[in-house]
């Protein structure tokens, strides 16, 4: 392990669909004129009050009713863009660690192809008695009775890049739903298409009127070539994994889905803990109000997570970082229910740091490019661009 570092720990925050404005290349992703921050602030208007994200230079970047710039806000900030070539969790956090997206994934609109489905359900020893794009509603609707009669598959693709495998829970067991799910994940990774996530699901109920879906679990494709975690991990540095972020990389190769309040108790039990390393942390209910198109709900949930991050700030220890920022915008009044291109905020505070800066426009692999030039790393992975030297200068 080096020892050359400036700091001990480094927590990076991730606020889902934290947008703060349309990107120049929004129109790509049919996002004119989205902006995720400022709609909600003039949907929620004085109402919004988000002094935390204010102290941390939210309002400098994106002014809005309620939280205007401060003169001497308490961190370094700047906004990011993204380079990949789509809008998930995945491809956000790949990039931010080091490997953006170049590729569209596929999708199975004429469901899984023969051969892996005829090789699946060998292997899985159970028929499949379906296979073909269908939401799970229709799933269930059309196929659940059967299902439930003759303990066989149900299988399903989506319009994002996903696979469902689905079934009663009387006729299968948590762990082989999730065996099948790692024999199909790891089909599909041995093939030639690139599909997000396997889905297993569990549904509960005797009839279409009351099947309801019980349990999810989530297979998440794995990343093709080394990251900044395999970079730490290899030079014996701890790497901590809370909420959505522990299903993108190997190393955490489970379905750990908490809700908001339960990442923030797992972030601050950390913070008590001593180690050498990063914890990167994604808070993820913040996109259900957006894909609901929902700007109360948005705004609510910011607020609460504003109050949390209160309480994170205070726990920091003198040699500790905390990096705040986002994945993508997820505009609540924005037309459909699609993530939207934008800018997402970098907001850097550590207890030591004694001035502002303005960290001006970055992408999202300068924060794996900083972390890896923290710990003296940063010839292991030449991606990004480290922004470290430039915190010198707010402890002066």
């Amino acid at each position: 392990m080096q020892n050359s570092r400036f700091y001990q720990r480094i927590f990076v925050l991730i606020i889902d669909s934290l947008g703060i404005g349309a990107t120049a290349d929004a129109n790509r992703f049919e996002s004119l004129g989205a902006d995720t921050l400022g709609h909600v602030g003039e949907h929620f208007r004085m109402r919004l009050q988000l002094p935390i994200f204010q102290k941390l230079g939210l309002g400098n970047l994106h002014p809005i009713m309620g939280m205007p710039s401060l003169e001497n806000p308490h961190a370094a900030y700047g906004q990011i863009s993204s380079i990949s070539t789509g809008l998930s969790d995945r491809e956000s956090q790949w990039e931010m660690m080091g490997l953006a997206t170049t590729a569209e994934p596929d999708i199975f609109i004429d469901g899984v192809p023969l051969e892996i489905a005829t090789a699946f359900a060998n292997k899985a020893m159970r028929p499949l008695l379906s296979n073909s794009l269908l939401n799970t509603q229709t799933v269930l609707k059309d196929y659940g009775l059967e299902q439930l009669a003759t303990g066989g598959l149900l299988l399903a693709t989506a319009s994002s890049s996903s696979v469902w495998l689905i079934a009663h829970e009387h006729t299968i067991s948590v762990a082989e739903l999730k065996e099948d799910c790692q024999i199909l994940r790891t089909m599909l990774d041995n093939s030639p298409y690139t599909i997000e996530n396997v889905n297993g699901l569990l549904f509960s109920g005797n009839r279409p009127t009351n099947f309801y879906p019980q349990e999810l679990y989530k297979f998440p494709l794995a990343p093709p070539s080394p990251t900044v975690i395999d970079c730490l991990l290899k030079e014996g540095y701890a790497v901590k994994l809370i909420g959505k972020s522990a299903q993108f990389f190997d190393l955490a190769r489970k379905e750990i889905i908490g809700n908001n309040k339960e990442s923030f108790v797992q972030l601050q039990e950390l913070i008590d803990k001593r180690f050498t390393g990063v914890c990167i942390a994604e808070v993820g209910e913040m996109e259900q109000f957006g894909k609901a198109r929902n700007p109360e709900g948005f705004g609510t949930e910011l607020m609460r997570i504003d109050h949390e991050l209160t309480k994170v700030i205070d726990k920091l220890q003198n040699d500790d970082l905390l990096i705040v920022t986002g994945n993508f915008g997820n505009d609540p009044t924005y037309p459909g229910e699609k993530h939207t291109r934008e800018y997402v905020p970098l907001l850097v505070t550590s207890p030591h740091l004694k001035q502002n800066i303005s960290l001006g426009g970055k992408s999202f692999s300068d924060i794996g490019a900083t972390i890896l030039d923290n710990y003296d790393l940063g010839d292991k992975l030449p991606v990004g661009n480290s922004f470290l030297r430039e915190l010198f200068s707010a402890y002066q």
